[in-house]
């Protein structure tokens, strides 16, 4: 039905259902790497369209900074400090309305969201083209630091999934190390549900060496069931005594009103080849920068009423795991195509994996400057260690503790 285009087609009144307007509306839900692909794409395409008011961008990020991806195992441990993963996203982004807040409640069939803001009143945002740009979400370690260093030593449990976590149990052991040479670092116990190597052929082998040296007790194909302030309860029922737990096998977050979308067994929704959602009109979802970058792509074709493309085949993949400073596994992948080719891979250790992982992950920052300052950060010598103490016996990590 016919409406009178609105002057901003940003919020509207939450009394008041949307209509159609003369502006195609564009909304990307999360200011992560994917969100900012997906707009950097979009604005390349359909430059001219966003300049002149035909096409509205609009970003809902729940924080105001692009949080830079892959280095919280490295502020953890000392080498980097938040500053130099934090950028405010209507820097990055100074052509779309960057809304700070959440999504209440998706309405797909009438094509808009409810957007709740610290302060403002909700209101409803329409759109014609919407982006989900799925990202799991990092484990705070800023507090997680603050309180590594009130507690000498602390006992440390990291519930692990995908490998984040074998990343922030090592960097607890370094920051320990760092703060108090002569006690040494305390006991760190991580709970991974999968196995270490992460479905990588070569790559649980120097994972494990590394877990082993610095002293963490890690138990693979164990969840935790139960967690209290006392320690953490596995399904198995052994009590892991702990004073932090740490998680960082955090599901990618459910909007309201989009649980029936259908998904794998990881939470991610699941799409086309063009990444689009099957179900709902004109949804695209995205979990990487090359996945944004394409359903962006996809979205400017469409607002050029262009057939949407399907990913490109032949292309690479990478995963990086850091075990210490200057010490990294690098894993990277060609993915098959169709007609059987690719498929292959290549793993990178010790320094090599370490340069690797700082040309992918400084890559990974939006601006020239902040790339040159973190490969500058990661690329310093590594710190003397403290000399070596006697560690204190342990009590054995697989004996079952009475339920």
């Amino acid at each position: 039905m016919p409406a009178t285009p609105p002057t901003r087609p940003a919020c509207l009144p939450s009394h008041r259902p949307p209509g159609r307007s003369l502006v195609t509306r564009v909304v990307i839900v999360g200011g992560g790497p994917a969100g900012l692909a997906a707009y950097r794409a979009i604005l390349r395409a359909c430059g001219s369209a966003v300049r002149s008011g035909d096409v509205h961008l609009s970003v809902i990020s729940g924080t105001p900074d692009f949080r830079a991806p892959g280095l919280n195992a490295d502020v953890l441990a000392g080498h980097l400090t938040a500053q130099h993963l934090c950028t405010p996203l209507r820097r990055l982004m100074p052509r779309a309305t960057v809304l700070m807040g959440r999504v209440a409640q998706a309405d797909l069939t009438m094509q808009r969201l409810q957007v709740s803001r610290a302060d403002h009143s909700p209101c409803w945002l329409g759109f014609d083209h919407l982006i989900l740009s799925e990202a799991r979400p990092d484990a705070d370690t800023g507090p997680l630091a603050a309180r590594l260093d009130t507690h000498r030593p602390a006992h440390v449990t990291v519930l692990d999934g995908d490998g984040a976590g074998v990343e922030l149990a090592l960097a607890a052991c370094e920051r320990q190390r760092q703060r108090d040479p002569e006690r040494g670092p305390g006991r760190v116990t991580l709970l991974c549900s999968s196995e270490l190597s992460g479905g990588r052929p070569g790559v649980g082998s120097p994972v494990r060496a590394a877990l082993a040296a610095a002293g963490v007790t890690a138990h693979e194909l164990t969840r935790a069931v139960h967690t209290a302030s006392g320690g953490v309860r596995d399904q198995y029922g052994r009590l892991h005594p702990s004073d932090l737990t740490v998680s960082a096998d955090a599901a990618p977050p459910v909007l309201p009103g989009t649980e029936s979308l259908p998904r794998d067994g990881r939470g991610s929704l699941l799409t086309d080849a063009t990444l689009r959602v099957p179900d709902p009109a004109n949804v695209w979802a995205a979990r990487t920068p090359a996945q944004g970058a394409h359903a962006g792509r996809n979205v400017a074709r469409a607002l050029r009423r262009r057939e949407a493309q399907p990913v490109p085949d032949g292309q690479w993949t990478a995963h990086s795991l850091r075990l210490g400073h200057w010490n990294a596994v690098t894993y990277l992948r060609l993915l098959p195509t169709p007609t059987g080719g690719g498929g292959r891979s290549l793993i990178l250790r010790g320094r090599l994996g370490w340069l690797a992982r700082t040309l992918l992950l400084s890559a990974a920052l939006p601006r020239p400057a902040e790339r040159l300052r973190v490969a500058l950060a990661l690329l310093r010598p590594a710190p003397r260690a403290g000399r070596d103490v006697p560690a204190a016996p342990r009590a054995a990590a697989d004996r079952p503790t009475p339920v």
